[in-house]
């Protein structure tokens, strides 16, 4: 029988692994924040934010998905269904409202 603390590792990997997480999904944010900023600065609209903010976080899931790292790290990049209908999509739903003033 295996112990359950070896496999999830120790209090301080496992907050390791949390503040990783939270630090790429911080850096995320920014980095969409900072390339909608230089879409629209540059008045280039054949890639909407959204567009670029989705390809950023496909290229960081992508990259997560197949880096060698533990599984601890990857339990931050999981899809939460509450939170994607209730902060996610009602911009993407309202954003061609916005194209219409």
């Amino acid at each position: 029988m295996k112990n359950s603390t070896a496999d999830k590792g120790s209090p301080g990997q496992e907050q390791q692994a949390a503040g990783v997480g939270i630090l790429l999904q911080i850096m995320m944010l920014v980095l969409s924040f900072v390339v909608g900023h230089v879409l629209r600065r540059h008045k280039f609209y054949y890639l909407p934010e959204a567009s670029a903010s989705l390809l950023i976080g496909l290229i960081v899931g992508g990259l997560a998905n197949i880096s060698d790292t533990e599984t601890s790290i990857r339990a931050w990049f999981n899809f939460h269904e509450e939170f994607f209908f209730l902060f996610l999509l009602p911009p993407i739903i309202l954003y061609p409202l916005h194209l219409f003033r």
